[in-house]
């Protein structure tokens, strides 16, 4: 069941795999996020989490902005409903074309590199821009999910950060923000804690030599709870926040993950059974349709949807991709499902259809929206 609606409904009437949104899911999370970090700073919703076009008018409609990296993110947030003073153009390679469209729609652009604050200079002085900072946290999540070290391509060093002002001013630019974005899937509030320290540092010389900083960006990266232990603690955040940020400094957060996560689950068909050596259950999604399991080693919960009153046995769920990384867990302990039987991969709302591909040519899934009880079909399935 998804918002008291039968998966098996779903499958049967849009066919499988297929992702299925909860509407009343993302609402909590977003009101939450409101609850908390909302009362103290503004909010912009990661659209690289999911960018289905149903799924941003929700959270606009919410009162939630948008954190692009690229054209069409921003095109799709406008399309959404998104005021464009609620956009914030992020993203380590924008292209001439694509800050000038920002700059058309007069979009909030987080700088990444010198060479970036020129670019921006070279098509508009005056602007107001935000330069994104290295604070040379680790931030305890994957080694590919880590943005904020120094081996890292985002942002510009600390210690390079104040030349890095002065030559935005230098350009004719209006330089009155610190970003910065240290991870994603973090769990933890020490990184936050050290990355807040760093950046009130900087904050505090900048002012000092003259240069006015009226904003801090936090980025997001706010982890969940994919079957184990609890979402990162929000409320631990907004406390750190109200007793450590001076008074009058704006604050805004990207989160993506944190609203999009819980809300999406992946309904997969049983293919094949081999038991062997080892138990696999082959089904009809691949890597393709999910790839953080292979990509990050990620945890995703799967649920039989099809129930069975049978021993429980160490199950390999696999896809039909033509790679060995094709697996989205091993020794899920299962009854073992029949042919036909349907599986649930939970928390897939998030970087799951938003980084699919045609790999192996296999369409891209459909997606339906839960409202209320009622499907709705907001994607229908690729050729």
């Amino acid at each position: 069941m998804l918002d008291r609606l039968p998966l098996t409904s779903i499958a049967r009437e849009y066919g499988t795999p297929i992702y299925v949104y909860s509407a009343s899911s993302i609402r909590r999370q977003a009101a939450r996020l409101m609850q908390s970090l909302g009362t103290i700073g503004s909010l912009h919703y990661a659209v690289k989490a999911n960018s289905n076009p149903a799924l941003l008018a929700l959270v606009f409609s919410m009162g939630i902005g948008a954190d692009t990296v690229s054209r069409r993110e921003i095109q799709a947030a406008l399309d959404a409903g998104c005021p464009a003073d609620r956009i914030i153009f992020s993203g380590v390679g924008k292209t001439p074309e694509e800050l000038a469209f920002a700059l058309e729609h007069d979009i909030f652009i987080n700088a990444e590199s010198e060479e970036e604050l020129a670019a921006i200079a070279l098509l508009r002085r005056g602007t107001h821009v935000g330069i994104r900072i290295n604070p040379g946290v680790d931030a305890r999540t994957h080694q590919y999910l880590t943005t904020g070290m120094d081996e890292n391509k985002f942002g510009i060093p600390v210690d390079a950060a104040p030349d890095a002002f002065r030559l935005a001013i230098d350009a004719g630019l209006v330089p009155d923000t610190i970003s910065c974005h240290i991870g994603s899937q973090i769990m933890s509030l020490e990184p936050y804690r050290k990355s807040l320290a760093r950046l009130l540092e900087l904050r505090d010389s900048l002012m000092s030599d003259g240069i006015p900083v009226s904003r801090l960006d936090l980025g997001g990266g706010f982890g969940i709870n994919y079957g184990e232990g609890t979402d990162f603690a929000v409320e631990d955040l907004r406390a750190l926040l109200r007793r450590d940020v001076p008074k009058g400094m704006k604050l805004s957060f990207e989160p993506g993950r944190y609203i999009a996560g819980h809300a999406g689950t992946l309904v997969t068909q049983v293919l094949y059974r081999k038991c062997y050596t080892r138990t696999f259950v082959v089904v009809d999604a691949g890597m393709n349709d999910l790839i953080r399991p292979a990509l990050y080693q990620a945890h995703h919960t799967i649920l039989p949807v099809t129930r069975r009153d049978a021993e429980l046995i160490p199950c390999d769920i696999v896809g039909p991709v033509c790679e060995s990384a094709d697996c989205f867990a091993q020794d899920v302990p299962l009854p073992l499902p029949e042919q036909g039987d349907l599986l649930a991969i939970c928390d897939t709302g998030a970087y799951g259809w938003s980084m699919s591909s045609t790999y192996n040519s296999r369409p891209l899934l459909p997606e339906v929206l839960i409202e209320d009880g009622e499907p709705a079909l907001i994607r229908e399935r690729g050729l």
